[in-house]
């Protein structure tokens, strides 16, 4: 955690619940060593141009593995084209925020109030996999009050 810490500001660190637009997701059971950033802070770590996510998990030691999931929130339906694009973005930013050297299980994350039938089909696409220094996965769906530790055992 403490390599990851050097790497970011800390006002993007977020200490306590993760809420955005209305969804929450339940920290209960989540991993104990963690770093979870707020991606829409302005100091966040974010490449130009990009959408940014929600949050970034980093997680050490938690279930035998090192973890890092880019998490987005949403309330309403899912637009899976937009979910895709700020999901790749939060791997972008842990890219930058995670050491070269440290291996990890890597989950995107989206909870959402709702997904339409087309935008399940939509996100279950080749082509709309995430993306971290070579680890391709689909997104994991879970619902806004679900736990945390749903997104990140949970298999689509």
């Amino acid at each position: 955690m403490h390599a990851v810490q050097q790497r970011i500001e800390p006002a993007c660190v977020v200490q306590g619940r993760l809420v955005k637009a209305g969804c929450r997701i339940f920290l209960r059971d989540a991993p104990a060593r963690r770093v979870v950033l707020d991606l829409d802070h302005p100091d966040a770590p974010a490449r130009p141009g990009g959408g940014r996510c929600d949050f970034l998990l980093v997680a050490e030691n938690y279930k035998d593995s090192n973890w890092v999931a880019p998490i987005e929130c949403k309330k309403g339906a899912l637009n899976a084209s937009k979910v895709v694009r700020q999901l790749r973005d939060g791997a972008a930013a842990a890219e930058d925020v995670v050491p070269s050297e440290r291996d990890f299980e890597f989950r995107p994350i989206a909870a959402v109030g709702s997904v339409p039938k087309s935008e399940r089909l939509e996100l279950r696409k080749p082509g709309n996999l995430i993306e971290c220094r070579g680890k391709r996965e689909g997104v994991r769906l879970i619902k806004c009050g679900d736990q945390l530790v749903t997104g990140l055992t949970k298999q689509e």
